[in-house]
């Protein structure tokens, strides 16, 4: 649909978004939040509490929210997610209809140490979360990015906050073009 996204994901806490934000600084693209986009401060009274009651009507938004701000002549990276966790506390892909409505020029994936991300979470947020939950869901960032690179044929980077440069790089390859 928009062809002029780039798409960064990785687990709440794991520094994607100060890194996509010296990426679009960087390139001199537009950066996007997701949950800004979808407005999750309007669907959550605690914004810190990162369960999603509804993931498809979370999806939706975010589809109807980029049409809403994306112009085609500009250039963007969105900060967002590969997988959520359900008002269950349960990992959920985000679904691939999702991902083909954005049709990203790329896909990245910012991981790190479970440790760490677990403090940034603990001191930020005030919510206690277990070391294996965390590992989880940033396995399954991986994993359900890797499967919808191969889908939508889409390139692939996956690494950490020391990989600033060969992200950059990714990014920059898949906009290609267009910047």
């Amino acid at each position: 649909m928009f062809n002029n996204i780039a798409f960064v994901g990785g687990i709440h806490g794991v520094g994607k978004s100060t890194m996509c934000k010296r990426i679009c600084a960087d390139l001199n693209i537009n950066y996007l939040s997701a949950s800004d986009v979808l407005q999750w401060a309007n669907i959550k009274l605690n914004h810190k509490d990162k369960k999603v009651d509804d993931i498809g009507l979370t999806q939706d938004r975010l589809i109807n929210g980029l049409r809403d701000v994306i112009d085609l002549d500009e250039y963007y990276l969105l900060d967002g997610h590969f997988c959520l966790l359900n008002k269950n506390n349960e990992i959920f892909n985000i679904p691939i209809e999702t991902f083909k409505a954005i049709d990203p020029t790329s896909l990245t994936v910012v991981i790190g140490v479970i440790e760490d991300i677990k403090d940034r979470l603990e001191t930020r947020d005030k919510i206690q979360y277990s070391i294996s939950l965390l590992q989880d869901m940033q396995n399954s960032e991986v994993e359900h990015a890797t499967t919808l690179s191969k889908l939508l044929k889409k390139p692939i980077t996956i690494g950490s906050q020391n990989d600033y440069l060969s992200m950059l790089t990714a990014i920059k390859v898949s906009l290609k073009g267009k910047l």
